[in-house]
């Protein structure tokens, strides 16, 4: 791969990092309209409760408080990229209340390029099991 090739893709990875970061927030303070403009149309969400949501679902489920987060701490750790396409793989913790046991999750979102835009097409999140408190 050229240095210029290199440069760029790691400017694409590092704008969908950030943008990966940008949902994570907007989820946890129920930005509906960030969300909808964050999410592709496309949209499938492999969630943790053991459901297969398209975007619709996944605004309106947030959007009536069925799902919601009191917060979300992320560690990226790998991204790849793949020509109109990057991966983003990582560990996430979550609190769904201030009260709440705090949940260990693996997660890996896909991000298209739609246009000039990056956005999220793909997510799978699961509930780590069988480890001690975070």
């Amino acid at each position: 791969m050229s240095e210029a090739m290199s440069s760029h893709a790691g400017e694409e990875t590092a704008e969908v990092v950030a943008l990966d970061r940008e949902a994570s927030r907007a989820f946890v303070d129920r930005d509906l309209a960030r969300l909808d403009a964050l999410f592709s149309d496309s949209l499938l969400v492999n969630s943790p409760i053991l459901r297969v949501n398209d975007k619709r679902t996944v605004l309106e489920l947030l959007g009536r408080g069925v799902i919601s987060h009191h917060s979300v701490e992320v560690e990226v750790e790998a991204v790849r990229s793949h020509g109109d396409t990057v991966v983003v793989m990582g560990a996430e913790t979550v609190r769904d209340t201030p009260d709440s046991a705090v949940l260990r999750r693996r997660y890996t979102n896909v991000w298209r390029r739609e246009g000039n835009t990056w956005r999220l097409f793909i997510r799978h999140a699961n509930i780590v099991v069988g480890q001690g408190p975070a």
